[in-house]
């Protein structure tokens, strides 16, 4: 695979440390650890296709973009259910951790409808209970396209190879920028006078 290929994954990288810093800055300290997952998957594979390690890495990158997302996928659609903004977000880490590892280790063929499930109940949690920030509809959006870009984009043999690999991580890291963007609660909502 040409070094090109760590281009796209480069985006997610540059995405992910802006979203993640300013969902830590917000109090949304397991949606920045989500970034950060997505962002160190994809990491992986700009050091395998710049440093032209494609088969030194492959395997890493493989297991690290597995593990690394579906532990991203469950930490959006856990923040999207449970809205704690810091509160059980240690419990619920431990959790998506230990049931991410669990699959990954045991159940590898059910890695991919783990990940179209989590980010199922992530769009109907964003519907039912959208985020207080301005642009709350972004969220439902930036679970669609994660949601669209897995089914249709992620190695689609109707696209050539490099096209689908760079499509599909370009939308991942719009999703990301979507979805943290969505997900920043304002200042103005977080305090809401008593009734």
């Amino acid at each position: 695979m040409p070094a090109h290929y760590a281009l796209s994954d480069a985006f997610i990288v540059l995405v992910t440390i802006f979203a993640g810093n300013a969902l830590r800055q917000n109090g949304q300290n397991l949606l920045a650890f989500a970034m950060a997952c997505f962002g160190i998957a994809a990491a992986v594979g700009v050091v395998r296709f710049a440093g032209g390690l494609q088969d030194e890495l492959a395997s890493l990158h493989s297991g690290a973009s597995q593990y690394l997302g579906l532990v991203g996928t469950l930490a959006v659609a856990s923040a999207c259910v449970f809205r704690g903004g810091g509160r059980g977000d240690a419990l619920r880490l431990g959790i998506i951790l230990s049931v991410a590892g669990a699959s990954y280790v045991f159940a590898r063929p059910l890695l991919a409808p783990f990940f179209i499930l989590a980010l199922v109940i992530a769009f109907i949690a964003a519907i039912a209970r959208p985020f207080s920030s301005q642009q709350r509809w972004l969220v439902p959006i930036g679970v669609v396209i994660m949601l669209a870009n897995a089914l249709f984009i992620r190695r689609a043999a109707w696209l050539d190879e490099a096209v689908s690999w760079h499509l599909y991580h370009v939308l991942v890291a719009l999703a990301l920028a979507v979805l943290a963007k969505g997900m920043i609660v304002t200042e103005r909502n977080m305090r809401k006078p008593l009734a």
